[in-house]
């Protein structure tokens, strides 16, 4: 890791490693103010904690795919495969040992940041220098930290990806195609199975009906528009809807927010900027 070094870049690594992390390091940060991210799905021995400050981050591993918006914190275990694309995103990383992340979740999770979990990454984050060491002050901090992400509420967009190849191969599809609006006998014959079977078997391997999982596809595909600075109305047009109206109501229903103010999140815009307008 470059520690302390404001940067911004683009990469792609199939599996890379934390740069300059060592095994004798066991706390290490990144705080930087821009960057731009594309990794494949890779692994490394430290856990991995995310605050992301602004902008949005698409995560995604075997399981399934995330979006998750500023204002939360993503914890990656040790050794736990994933990949993430971010795009003008401002945050700070904290990076620790194996030893120090026993007592953390056990699997990927995505946390809604609190004002206590902001104060004790600031803390640590107001010294970049890797530790070998922890101090006594940064080990009860480590300690307060574990107990507010026990208690902290998740909520990421998820899209649970199915282990079926036929319905991975569907799934897949939405994930390129948003404007898909295929029906389901159409869908079902593509997987090979009848239309009963194929919904059945979506549901139980992702969670999601199929219309609940492109629906949360489109909004994926959706805040990628508006935060490229699409304007609402293109934007639903784009993802085939045939009303702004349905998108304000999907946007609502998994955001909590209006697709304007998404817009306005993801991609802070100027005054009479394509955000602005309907």
């Amino acid at each position: 890791m470059i520690s302390g070094q404001m940067r911004k870049e683009t990469h792609s690594i199939a599996a890379p490693l934390i740069d300059g992390l060592r095994e004798n390091v066991v706390l290490g940060v990144l705080a930087y103010a821009e960057y731009e991210l594309t990794r494949g799905v890779h692994r490394h021995p430290h856990g991995e904690l995310f605050l992301l400050r602004s902008g949005y981050l698409k995560s995604h591993s075997a399981a399934g795919h995330w979006l998750i918006p500023a204002g939360h914190l993503c914890w990656v275990p040790p050794y736990a495969e994933h990949g993430a694309e971010t795009d003008n995103t401002r945050g700070t990383r904290v990076h620790l040992a194996p030893s120090l992340c026993e007592s953390l979740p056990a699997e990927s999770c995505v946390l809604m940041s609190t004002p206590l979990i902001l104060a004790i990454v600031d803390r640590l984050a107001s010294d970049v220098t890797p530790r070998k060491n922890l101090s006594a002050l940064e080990g009860r901090l480590l300690g307060v930290l574990r107990d507010e992400i026990e208690t902290a509420r998740s909520v990421p967009i998820l899209l649970p990806m199915p282990h079926d190849p036929s319905l991975r191969g569907i799934a897949k599809r939405w994930l390129d195609y948003p404007d898909d609006s295929s029906g389901l006998d159409e869908l079902s014959a593509d997987a090979g199975m009848s239309r009963r079977s194929f919904t059945r078997n979506f549901k139980a391997e992702t969670g999601l009906s199929v219309g609940r999982w492109r629906q949360i596809a489109r909004l994926m595909h959706g805040i990628d528009m508006l935060a490229a600075g699409k304007s609402v109305t293109e934007t639903a047009f784009l993802l085939g809807y045939d009303s702004i109206s349905s998108f304000v109501i999907l946007c609502q229903r998994h955001t909590g927010m209006s697709p304007k103010i998404l817009a306005r999140t993801v991609a802070p815009a100027l005054p009479g900027s394509e955000v602005d307008k309907l």
